[in-house]
């Protein structure tokens, strides 16, 4: 805009209200770049937060990036073992049942060697009370002689 144009104009009466619309358009596009360039500035600025913010959080992921993958080993560790864990539950399930049925077969023979026992003790109570028949009639048998 260096270059006045209005001066090849051909002069008469209304040149000089398209003299004034076209300096009052000068002016309003002098204004209109004067307010972009503030525009630029303020992009730049926030372009240069924007860096600044970038690189924080890169610098706060590589700090991060250790805590993070001590994370996933820990719970790649505490998986193994719950899985120990849950194979140790299921081989005491299997355990105490086996017991279970052990404990069955022992109660069943006990009933056997009870009911065993109760014959032989009724054996005895029988002989015993024969016994005692046979010595008693042995006695009256000596006592009539």
């Amino acid at each position: 805009m260096s270059e006045d144009f209005t001066q090849k104009l051909p002069k008469n009466g209304h040149d000089s209200e398209i003299l004034t619309a076209i300096k009052n358009l000068d002016m309003h596009i002098v204004k209109i770049d004067d307010r972009l360039q503030g525009l630029e500035q303020k992009f730049d600025g926030l372009e240069t937060k924007v860096d600044g913010i970038e690189k924080k959080v890169d610098a706060r992921l590589h700090d991060t990036r250790p805590i993070w993958h001590k994370v996933v080993a820990d719970i790649a560790e505490l998986q193994s073992g719950q899985k120990r864990l849950e194979e140790g539950q299921k081989d005491m399930r299997e355990a105490i049942s086996e017991l279970s049925s052990n404990v069955h077969d022992v109660n069943r023979d006990q009933i056997v060697i009870n009911d065993s026992l109760r014959r032989i003790q009724l054996d005895f109570v029988t002989v015993n009370e024969r016994l005692f028949k046979l010595a008693r009639d042995r006695n009256q048998q000596n006592s009539s002689t």
